[in-house]
């Protein structure tokens, strides 16, 4: 019986990756010097560009170093973004025309879409600018950026996220979950349905309500 109860969970298993690659294909080898775009499979997927550190999300353009592939083996230095925003493998040849008009098109969405749908209970959502310390900076060795709570992604400028609610007589922890549905990234509610925090992640206090 044990021997048909393991070969049932091998079943599974093969059923749920083959699942997982229909819906997130992925090629099974990019060559060096290449671009390609990251899935949850892609072996770089949530590790830190070297050039700008910040990491590598679903969804973004790379560049594949000329000293490997995208095998398993990949190091991270060998994959650098090629995302509009993040261009660290060498800026697009040419600008998209009407990019200005797009990302104020963005911006306006996102604001539109907080305005419709608030977080619940009133929860402040703060857009992040280039200063803000939670935003990655080029990767130092041995650093580790500050990240969401939820997704463990770090931080973009531009990107609307919550702040921990720590209590305003000590200093604030600064930890933070995003909150910007409109670049996909619901993590506050996933995270906090209810849409109350109650103790610090960080520093393990009770938050005053």
């Amino acid at each position: 019986m044990r021997v048909a109860d393991d070969g049932d969970a091998l079943a599974r298993r093969a059923f749920e990756a083959g699942m997982a690659a229909g819906l997130d294909p992925q090629e099974e080898s990019v060559q060096s010097g290449r671009t390609a775009v990251t899935h949850a499979s892609s072996p770089w997927n949530h590790r830190l560009c070297t050039t700008c550190g910040q990491t590598f999300r679903r969804g973004d353009t790379v560049r594949v170093g000329d000293a490997g592939t995208t095998g398993s083996g990949t190091a991270a230095d060998d994959v650098a973004h090629l995302a509009p925003a993040l261009a660290c493998a060498g800026a697009p040849h040419e600008a998209p025309e009407g990019a200005r008009a797009d990302a104020a098109d963005s911006a306006g969405f996102a604001a539109g879409l907080l305005a419709t749908w608030p977080p619940v209970d009133g929860v402040p959502v703060t857009a992040l600018t280039a200063d803000d310390w939670q935003v990655a900076r080029p990767a130092i060795h041995g650093a580790r950026p500050p990240r969401c709570l939820y997704c463990a992604h770090t931080f973009r400028a531009g990107e609307h996220v919550v702040l921990c609610p720590c209590s305003p007589n000590r200093p604030a922890c600064g930890a933070a979950v995003h909150r910007d549905p409109a670049a996909g990234l619901a993590c506050w509610e996933n995270w906090r349905p209810e849409g109350r925090l109650t103790i610090c992640p960080v520093k393990l206090v009770a938050v005053p309500e």
